[in-house]
């Protein structure tokens, strides 16, 4: 996988739904990708409000684009597990 600045989503929508895909609390992810759990929450969220001032908060490409590696390797883990599965199965059958 390589970066493709072309590829830019900041979608809030598109953000959770890396979360998701990747099948981890966004704290975990957090730490993963390298930024605090409240920039993680205001990631998820689309914005932040301090003192009734609110303003939106968009994933940098950086973010979204280590969000989509561990995203890639979540589904390759799977897969795994489940040929593992598969495998496991034939050889008792």
């Amino acid at each position: 996988m390589y970066p493709n600045a072309d590829r830019y989503n900041p979608d809030t929508e598109y953000a959770n739904k890396l979360v998701d895909r990747i099948g981890q609390t966004p704290a975990w992810i957090a730490s993963r990708i390298g930024v605090t759990e409240k920039r993680m929450r205001y990631i998820l969220a689309g914005s932040r409000t301090i003192k009734n001032d609110t303003t939106e908060i968009f994933m940098t490409y950086a973010e979204q684009f280590c969000m989509e590696c561990l995203a890639v390797e979540a589904k390759a883990a799977k897969d795994r597990a489940k040929s593992k599965a598969l495998a496991d199965a034939a050889d008792k059958a």
